[in-house]
């Protein structure tokens, strides 16, 4: 039972808290964007504090700019066209050690959106259920946690993409001149984990090359992998800018770590773009991205697109795209212009949404679920799956 009337001296806290970082971080960010003008030519010296901070610090996260300008703005002007969208979403069952069985399970859905054609949208869901001991257990017998769920997920989504971006390509008769756009809720990086050790790094690395192998499919059909993170909350241009307002001599492990623009997000410094407009491309200098990734032909970019439709609302999405499709400047306008065209009206791509709606599963098809599973374990064995007291209990209530 949460007793608000105890809260209220500190949500006062709370709020004064609040406004406070707002007035502190507003001043931050007119800070950034100062830095991002007076920085705003890429030249030598800037690339060589990026080198630097990289050999100062391995796993600094900062951004690597693609084009000659750090504060480009770019509205495409490229003629609309029809496009085939294919999104893909998954969610989860994790394991639960109070529930009646252990298991896992991911589901995924895609959808694939024919512009032009006035043809429904093709819709299907794929599940798949784990619950062997070699599924659900690591290298030092203890339940997966989510976060491994999650990457196995990620891996789903991808190979879902790849297949459906071989189909989509099929139906056009292998017309290359047919844009198809493979988009995922979230970022196309990934990584292994640096705690991993043993047969769980090694699974680790497996999946890693399981979905470098997904991109490269899906570059193999001509389509575009797409990464769509909606609420952003990286922060790799924003270590740029406080890198390149150091010396050279002053770049150290210490004053990398160190960044004035801590807690701010690159989503805040790009507030400022207009409805269809978006930043510079960049790359990150995550390990996974200039190791795996750029080793697989793989490497990621991004930049940042105001997806709104008015001025006073900026709604901020990064987008994710190979450096291989980033590199050709009409094709990045073209992906630039379906996505903002997909978002009108929500202000997000209509077929994540729909993927995602697809893909959720809900409490009571959880339970049904297992319903269905208890009955075949008794028509084996007689016996009945029954949950924890703990999870009995919260029945109840």
């Amino acid at each position: 039972m949460l007793e608000l009337p105890r809260l209220v001296d500190q949500v006062d806290a709370m709020g004064e808290e609040i406004a406070r970082r707002r007035t502190a971080y507003a001043k931050l960010i007119a800070n950034a964007r100062d830095a991002l003008h007076r920085f705003d030519e890429v030249n030598d010296d800037l690339i060589a504090k990026i080198e630097r901070a990289k050999s100062q610090d391995s796993s600094w996260r900062g951004a690597r700019p693609l084009g000659d300008r750090l504060d480009a703005r770019i509205i495409p002007d490229a003629a609309a066209e029809n496009v085939s969208l294919i999104a893909v979403d998954g969610s989860q069952i994790y394991p639960d050690r109070h529930g009646p069985a252990l298991y896992y399970l991911i589901n995924t859905g895609v959808i694939v959106l024919r512009q032009g054609t006035g043809e429904a949208p093709i819709v299907a869901t794929r599940p798949q259920l784990f619950f062997r001991e070699e599924d659900i257990y690591n290298d030092d017998l203890e339940l997966l946690n989510s976060q491994a769920i999650n990457d196995q997920r990620e891996l789903e989504e991808m190979r879902e993409l790849a297949h459906w971006a071989a189909e989509e390509r099929k139906h056009w008769g292998g017309d290359l001149d047919r844009l198809i756009l493979a988009l995922t809720d979230g970022p196309l990086l990934t990584w292994t984990r640096e705690e991993q050790r043993g047969e769980d790094r090694a699974r680790g690395r497996a999946r890693m090359q399981a979905y470098l192998r997904a991109l490269a499919d899906i570059q193999a059909t001509g389509a575009i992998p797409v990464g769509y993170v909606a609420r952003p909350r990286s922060a790799n241009v924003l270590r740029l800018l406080h890198v390149a307002q150091l010396s050279l001599a002053e770049i150290d492990k210490a004053a990398v770590r160190a960044s004035r623009y801590q807690a701010l997000t690159d989503a805040a410094l790009f507030a400022d773009l207009r409805p269809n407009e978006r930043s510079a491309l960049f790359t990150s200098t995550a390990q996974a991205n200039e190791a795996d990734f750029r080793a697989a032909g793989q490497e990621i970019a991004f930049f940042y697109l105001n997806v709104a439709r008015h001025e006073h609302e900026p709604r901020i999405a990064r987008v994710d795209i190979p450096v291989w499709a980033a590199k050709q400047k009409t094709l990045v306008d073209r992906v630039h212009r379906a996505l903002y065209e997909d978002a009108e009206g929500s202000g997000y791509p209509y077929v994540l949404i729909r993927a995602h709606e697809l893909a959720l599963v809900t409490y009571q098809e959880r339970r049904e679920f297992e319903s269905m599973l208890n009955i075949e374990v008794m028509r084996r064995t007689s016996e009945p799956l029954s949950p924890s007291i703990k999870e009995e209990l919260k029945s109840y209530f």
